[in-house]
């Protein structure tokens, strides 16, 4: 669909001041709402397709469809769940008279609750639909937090064990090659973490800040507070045991200490990696476990381990797999799954091992996917009703 087939749903007339211009950007954002509540629409309509078809995954179709995440996806049904939940939010988005983001505002102040406020939290919809529509999206935010507060009945106890279970943690790999740590906890936790930071940074920096600190007072604090955290991991690294960190390199490599054209050296860091002889150093120090790969990247030395333990095969596993078998689900977030199933007399060998996402593995043990892998790792999936779909090998981290 291209701009001239929903130029007719716009204002019309020409952008000739700025009155014009800014009808014109409300009419966009009625659009904008518009197709927001058709993709609510078929993400309801696909939720409906799988219940009676384990075969289907919404939020593959949805991912692939979109060229999106699955993450992406399933915030997509989160929002048409709470369309349905508040049936006066979602005819406003459906009105074109709001957007989806307003309703993503609501799922996320309501993460937690019980049915019970849930239920109460409806019974205000008519009040969500009309801020959603008038209100700025910081504005409407307080509204459902105060809405959200109104209908909470629990004691300050039930609250904090509610806030310790949406404590999350995700860390990410950015342009310039820094890696990323972003997490919220519950205040408890939150004021200990705080406390022990707070208190390091006092202890290192209270007479002199490091060489290179920067001079702006917000920028300053940062840096130390990031000075002191790696500090802290450092002392608890070395009361607890080395780290549990898998560098994928070359045995030339990890022998001669010097990159080369072939050279292998991923610590799943993408393309800017680490110094080889910071890598040999970590080695040497036993704070990582090297997986060494041969020319044709399929023998492996796992480290100074003597036996395939379950441990072991995961690197393995990693070598050959940076996500699910499947799908584009990260590989620590895959479970290793038995070809021929354990419970049926399978092997525990990486020849009968995959890496699955839950869900695929779900799929698999339960929706009636049938998986055959190949000596050379390539894989057809038979799905009930006989259609088939081929993978071929892992690309293999070869020296």
């Amino acid at each position: 669909m291209d701009l001239a087939a929903i130029r007719p749903f716009i204002a019309a007339g020409g952008l000739a001041d700025v009155a014009a211009c800014r009808a014109e950007l409300v009419a966009i954002g009625s659009v904008r709402g518009l197709l927001d509540a058709l993709e609510v629409d078929v993400v309801r309509r696909l939720d409906v397709l799988a219940a009676s078809d384990v075969a289907i995954f919404p939020q593959e179709v949805v991912a692939t469809a979109s060229r999106s995440s699955l993450s992406a996806a399933e915030r997509l049904r989160e929002r048409a769940a709470a369309c349905s939940a508040i049936p006066e939010l979602g005819a406003a988005l459906a009105a074109g008279s709001t957007g989806g983001d307003r309703v993503d505002i609501v799922v996320r102040a309501t993460s937690g609750l019980s049915a019970g406020e849930r239920a109460a939290l409806a019974g205000h919809g008519r009040r969500l639909a009309l801020a959603a529509g008038e209100q700025t999206a910081s504005g409407f935010r307080k509204t459902v937090e105060n809405v959200v507060r109104q209908v909470r009945v629990d004691d300050g106890l039930a609250q904090l064990d509610r806030q310790r279970r949406q404590a999350r943690l995700r860390w990410w790999l950015d342009g310039n090659g820094m890696w990323n740590l972003s997490g919220r906890f519950d205040p408890a936790t939150g004021a200990r973490l705080e406390g022990r930071l707070r208190n390091t940074v006092e202890r290192l920096f209270a007479k002199a800040a490091p060489d290179g600190c920067p001079t702006d007072p917000l920028e300053k604090q940062e840096h130390l507070a990031a000075l002191a955290l790696a500090t802290l991991l450092d002392v608890d690294g070395a009361a607890s045991g080395a780290p549990d960190v898998t560098v994928i390199i070359d045995e030339r490599t990890l022998r001669d200490g010097h990159a080369h054209q072939a050279t292998v050296c991923d610590i799943a860091l993408g393309r800017f990696g680490l110094p080889v002889e910071t890598t040999r150093r970590w080695a040497c120090l036993g704070t990582v476990t090297p997986v060494v790969t041969a020319s044709d990247g399929t023998r492996l030395l796992l480290g100074r381990e003597t036996r395939l333990a379950n441990r072991a095969q995961r690197r393995a596993l990693r070598v050959l797999y940076q996500s699910c078998a499947l799908c584009e689900v990260p590989f620590d977030h895959c479970q290793v799954h038995h070809v021929s199933w354990y419970t049926l007399g399978g092997l525990t060998d990486l020849d009968n091992m995959l890496p699955l996402c839950s869900r695929h593995h779900h799929l698999v043990h339960e929706g009636g996917w049938q998986v055959h892998l190949a000596p050379d790792r390539a894989l057809t999936v038979t799905r009930p009703g006989g259609a088939i779909s081929t993978h071929p090998p892992p690309q293999a981290c070869a020296a």
